[in-house]
Parts: structure tokens; C-alpha cells; sequence
């Protein structure tokens, strides 16, 4: 007896990649694929993290230096001797640098912990963050109508940590808005709360 071609042989037999094989199993499992939220959440947390970095980098120099009573290397506009100087650079005798360094790293790991949800407080990270960015935004504007109007002077650094700071409270208050409606839409919350 001659052996048949491979191809004779396995006529009638679906190969497991062609198409209709998952419409002949009903019960094939479903692939865990992510929500449109989730994904935008992880986005725009990664962004976040990535403008929180670049601030933390800004004020790190900045609280260095101005501990040491300098007012670090004023390049494209020439006023941050004047801004840093003044009374409006310090909160309490501290210069301003040094709590926006902490409000930066706190921005840096509130984003983290919406990543990787750390104990399931990505809920919580998010309505925090949101909060402190929305107060660095508002301090952020104080500090620039302070610069613009009555010192008359500006300072590249504080421009720049105000522009990070009103991209950090978009980036926040869209993460945000996506955990509300995340919650709002779980199964069984809308009854536990009513």
C-alpha cells in the first residue's frame, strides 16, 4: 500500500488557526482584553508620572540651589534672581522649591500606585492627586500673577513648573474621571449606594 500524500491524509481535518474553529466551540474562553478606561487610565498615568518626574527634576535643582541661597543658572529670561529672592520665593522662611519637590514626588507616586494599583488604591491615588495638582495649579497661578505683576520679573523655572503642574492637573482630572465612571459603572455598586 502506497502512503498518501500528507495532504490527502489530513483532508477534513481543521487545522487549530483556521478560521470558524472558535465558532465550532461555544465554549471557547473569552481573552482578557483590557477596557477602553483602563487603557487611557494607564496612558495618561504614564504621562503623569513622566511630567511628575520632570518636575521633581526642576525643583530638586532649584531647592538645592536655593538652600545654598543661589537662584541656580537663568537662561531665555532674566528675572529668577529677582523671583527667588524676594519674599514671595520663600513659604514660612522655606523656599518654594523645596515644597513643590515634595508635592512632585508626591505626584510621582500617586501615579505609581494608580499603575499598579498598590493595595487597591488606585481610587484613592487618583482623587489625592488630583487634589494636590489642582493646588499647585492654583499656587502655580498665584506665583505667576505675583512674577508678572508685581515683581515684574520672570523666572524660566517657575514657568515651567507651572506649566507642568496645569498639564499634570489635565492629566489628573482625566484619570480621575475615568475611576468615577469605572465605579459608577461596576456591577452592584449603583444598588449598594442608593
Amino acid at each position: 500500500m502506497e502512503p498518501q500524500p500528507r495532504s490527502e491524509a489530513l483532508a477534513g481535518v481543521e487545522s487549530p488557526t483556521s478560521p470558524g474553529r472558535d465558532e465550532q466551540r461555544p465554549e471557547a474562553v473569552p481573552r482578557d482584553t483590557p477596557s477602553a478606561g483602563s487603557v487611557w487610565r494607564r496612558a495618561f498615568a504614564v504621562v503623569a508620572l513622566c511630567l511628575a518626574l520632570a518636575g521633581a527634576g526642576i525643583a530638586s535643582y532649584l531647592a538645592a540651589e536655593n538652600l545654598q541661597g543661589k537662584s541656580g543658572v537663568c537662561t531665555v529670561v532674566h528675572g529668577c534672581q529677582t523671583v527667588q529672592q524676594s519674599a514671595y520665593g520663600k513659604v514660612f522662611g522655606v523656599p518654594v522649591s523645596v515644597p513643590g519637590l515634595a508635592m512632585y514626588a508626591f505626584l510621582v507616586a500617586a501615579a505609581l500606585v494608580v499603575l499598579t494599583n498598590f493595595r487597591g488604591l488606585r481610587s484613592v491615588a487618583a482623587f489625592l492627586a488630583f487634589n494636590g495638582a489642582l493646588f499647585g495649579f492654583c499656587f502655580s497661578l498665584y506665583l505667576t500673577y505675583v512674577e508678572g505683576w508685581v515683581l515684574n520679573a520672570w523666572c524660566i523655572y517657575c514657568i515651567g513648573s507651572a506649566t507642568l503642574m496645569t498639564l499634570l492637573l489635565v492629566c489628573w482630572g482625566t484619570i480621575l474621571g475615568i475611576e468615577v465612571h469605572r465605579r459608577r459603572d461596576e456591577p452592584g455598586e449603583g444598588a449598594a449606594r442608593v
